[in-house]
């Protein structure tokens, strides 16, 4: 009885694994095309600066943005840094929420993207290879750390509004109430990792700040 028992449970759990194995596909095509989306911002942001010298508003995105690191004050560097981040995670939250808020999602790493291509620009145009330098040194490990994380908070919204969408509007049982619980756990872990990406840009401000944007 053995032999004929267990193909006979293995084949009633081959649709159950199946469907984990599209979830896990689906989960990293929505996060790798988020990070690509991310990318683009950042080339878009980056050409747009450079292209656009007299756009008084990027440059003053960009100015207010580092007036805080060229005083090589931490608490100045820290707290834009981690309010820039924290503004994201409250518009990801929200609209995680949301049934349509899929569209404004996939729209929130690209916005990252532009800002920091923007700063990175501004650096470059108005200080040359020493505004490339400060920018390797002082922002880009913070930016990636906080773009790891806006990612992939980004990529559970998504499929927590997404999920929220076929419940109300085609009426399917999609596991809605658990991916809500899980999206809230990544947003308190992805804002304590940009709280730490945030002193580590402090801490960097302080000690090259001065040597950089002086």
């Amino acid at each position: 009885m053995r032999g004929f028992i267990k193909p006979r449970f293995t084949r009633l759990h081959m649709p159950f694994r199946a469907k984990a194995e599209r979830s896990r596909h689906s989960f990293h095509l929505q996060a790798v095309s988020l990070a690509l989306a991310l990318l683009a911002g950042v080339l878009c942001g980056s050409f747009w600066q450079h292209a656009s010298q007299q756009n008084v508003y990027l440059s003053y995105f960009a100015e207010q943005y580092l007036a805080g690191h060229n005083t090589g004050s931490f608490s100045a560097a820290m707290s834009v840094s981690f309010l820039s981040a924290m503004i994201l995670q409250a518009v990801v939250l929200f609209f995680s929420l949301s049934c349509i808020g899929a569209p404004v999602l996939a729209c929130v790493p690209v916005l990252r993207g532009i800002s920091i291509g923007c700063v990175s620009a501004y650096l470059y145009a108005s200080m040359g290879m020493r505004g490339l330098l400060a920018n390797l040194i002082l922002f880009w490990l913070p930016a990636i750390l906080q773009s790891v994380f806006l990612v992939l908070f980004t990529d559970a919204a998504l499929d927590t509004s997404t999920s929220l969408f076929r419940l109300n509007f085609l009426e399917q049982a999609t596991g809605a109430g658990t991916k809500i619980s899980r999206c809230l756990r990544i947003f308190v872990v992805s804002s304590l990792g940009m709280l730490l990406a945030a002193i580590l840009e402090g801490l960097l401000a302080v000690i090259f700040a001065p040597v950089f944007l002086k």
